[in-house]
């Protein structure tokens, strides 16, 4: 049984984080650089996106690597 918080995707208004959220679910985790080059989006625009999830507490890092996972359930 999972402890984690579950997130409804339609409820994220940021169409970068949305498709953030929905990289890290299909792959499980990722690079900054992978996610940014996946996207093809802007570094500026990545690392916000990216920042903000972690802030919101949707991503998280893998131990003390740089590659990122989900915090959350996606539905």
């Amino acid at each position: 049984m999972s402890n984690k918080k579950t997130i409804d995707i339609q409820n994220i208004t940021n169409p970068f984080e949305k498709d953030i959220l929905k990289l890290l679910e299909e792959k499980e985790k990722c690079v900054y650089g992978d996610i940014i080059k996946e996207l093809r989006i802007s570094a500026r625009k990545g690392q916000e996106s990216i920042y903000s999830l972690i802030n919101k507490g949707f991503v998280k890092h893998i131990d003390k690597s740089s590659y990122l996972k989900l915090n959350v359930e996606i539905k």
